[in-house]
């Protein structure tokens, strides 16, 4: 029964480690992001009297030491971002990826998002991905024109290692407070 189990989630975890390697255009949008998410210009944005807001860091792994400093064992990353308001959106104004070395590896966003109330927005970095290593992070920006609760922002990485299955979380932690 346990090996049969194992099996089960071993084969779940491989397939789902197969649709991330995809394209590179395909990896840099958000996961299962529909027309339900709403774009907000750079012009608009501009323009809006923000109340509230925060800058957080997310670390995220790409990959982490197995059994020793030779071996790395490879990992996805979704990075979740989660409006817990109940009756006002907010926005995402900036989802971007850093190595290890603090360098900038790419820019999530090509415009601000809005999230409805209780809605989520999710960003993979694929088991593939190398250039993060094991000190990689996301800044994640969000802002809002009214008073709201702060959405939850974590990243959970999974990978196999033999027969392993590792998952785990990382919350964020807020940067900056952002207000006017």
């Amino acid at each position: 029964m346990k090996k049969t189990v194992l099996l089960y989630l071993s084969l779940f975890l491989l397939i789902m480690l197969m649709a991330c390697n995809s394209t590179k255009d395909k990896q840099t949008q958000a996961v299962g992001m529909s027309g339900d998410y709403l774009e907000v210009s750079s012009e608009v944005f501009s323009n809006l009297l923000l109340v509230k807001g925060e800058l957080i860091y997310v670390p995220v792994y790409s990959d982490i030491y197995g059994t020793d400093v030779n071996k790395k064992i490879k990992l996805s990353a979704t990075l979740s971002i989660r409006n817990t308001d109940m009756q006002n959106q907010i926005i995402v104004s900036i989802v971007d990826y850093y190595d290890t070395h603090g360098k900038k590896i790419r820019n999530y966003l090509e415009s601000p998002v809005k999230l409805k109330p209780l809605q989520t927005v999710s960003y993979l970095v694929p088991y593939n991905e190398a250039e993060g290593g094991v000190g990689a992070n996301f800044i994640v920006e969000w802002v809002s024109e009214q008073e709201v609760s702060e959405p939850v922002v974590e990243a959970v990485m999974i990978g196999t290692s033999s027969s392993l299955g590792i998952s785990f979380v990382c919350q964020g932690k807020v940067l900056k407070y952002i207000s006017e």
